[in-house]
């Protein structure tokens, strides 16, 4: 199903999730479920990547993932929920569509820096959308519980 690069990229999303776990000093009990979340995040944006959807709705997914994943392992691990889903976005972040924003400023292609700045942006507020929405789910939920 994944290919070679990929597998290396998901131990790759885990590597980075646990290191930032490491220096936000997470707990060590809870070290691998954060670097599991990166890894989940980014498997999520690989399969909508390779089922043809756009960068924006890749990172969707992954974030939706890192919501649900924090949330439920918050409860498990008696942590806030922050701990898991800071860690678990990182893989998610659009360090590339950044860099090509960059890139283009500093080259002096405008155009080229608009489309790829839309890009970052719009992938920001991607992630920030999956997990907020996820995150109102899990409040409302608790609400209507009471």
């Amino acid at each position: 199903m994944f290919t070679e690069k990929e597998m290396v990229q998901l131990f790759m999303a885990a590597a980075g999730s646990m290191g930032f776990a490491v220096i936000f000093r997470i707990r060590k009990d809870c070290l691998l479920t954060a670097a599991f979340g990166g890894a989940g995040a980014w498997f999520f944006y690989l399969l909508v990547s390779k089922g043809g959807g756009s960068y924006m709705a890749a990172s969707l997914a992954g974030a939706v993932f890192c919501g649900m994943w924090s949330e439920f392992w918050a409860r498990r691990k008696r942590q806030p929920a922050t701990v898991f889903l800071i860690s678990s976005v990182i893989p998610l972040i659009p360090g590339n569509a950044l860099y090509q924003t960059m890139n283009s400023l500093v080259s002096g292609e405008p155009r080229d820096a608009w489309r790829w700045g839309i890009v970052t942006g719009l992938t920001m507020v991607f992630i920030a959308i999956g997990t907020s929405l996820v995150s109102a789910l899990f409040i409302l939920r608790e609400k209507v519980r009471r």
